[in-house]
């Protein structure tokens, strides 16, 4: 075996480790969020040592610095791909919620550690998951509203706070699930609401 073989296989083995460790800990966060968390039974949930958890992550705190980049990454990265497969700003909107929603049941103890961190005391979570979620904030300026006014489908009136307002709706709903996983507000309710404030009075 080469050293940049053995080199490649020890990184694929250090991310293995690492993805591991997320894992848990998402689930630990999920159940007592980040006060009630205890590092010990995050190594124990994953199969390592405790030393394991910090060689990957100095402190707690930066495990769950970690845990909002990467889920708030892919959460994003998900919503966008299936916003820009729409050409029409409605169904973009709509597709939005629907991409959210999914996102969220499909990865429900990674949603709910992030809501209790969203709905948290913790200043500094809370500006984390704002970074992470601000390309969502450009997405529904650019592909969603200035679109829709363009096209004159939404009003040229809106406020510039409209993402922002759109954003809290989502979250707020989003985050409603039952412990099964399932939301209890259906998606297209949600977006249909909010397209209903966008539209002109011709669209609606």
């Amino acid at each position: 075996m080469t050293p940049r073989h053995k080199e490649s296989q020890r990184k694929k083995a250090m991310e293995t480790t690492r993805r591991s460790l997320l894992e848990a800990a998402a689930e630990e966060f999920s159940q007592h969020g980040y006060e009630g968390a205890n590092v010990n039974r995050i190594a124990e949930a994953a199969g390592y040592s405790i030393g394991t958890v910090y060689n990957h992550f100095p402190s707690k705190r930066a495990l769950m610095l970690s845990f909002i980049d990467e889920i708030g990454a892919m959460h994003v990265d998900f919503v966008v791909r299936q916003v820009n497969r729409e050409s029409d700003p409605k169904e973009r909107l709509s597709s939005f919620f629907e991409a959210g929603f999914s996102f969220v049941q499909t990865n429900i103890m990674d949603a709910r550690a992030v809501f209790n961190a969203l709905n948290g005391p913790d200043q500094e979570f809370r500006q984390r998951l704002f970074v992470a979620y601000s390309p969502l904030f450009e997405l529904l300026n650019t592909a969603v509203i200035r679109a829709g006014v363009e096209s004159r489908l939404f009003r040229d009136d809106l406020p510039i706070t409209t993402s922002g307002l759109i954003m809290l709706i989502y979250l707020g709903a989003g985050s409603q699930f039952s412990p099964e996983g399932g939301h209890w507000i259906d998606y297209q309710e949600v977006a249909d609401f909010v397209l209903h404030a966008l539209e002109t009075r011709e669209n609606k």
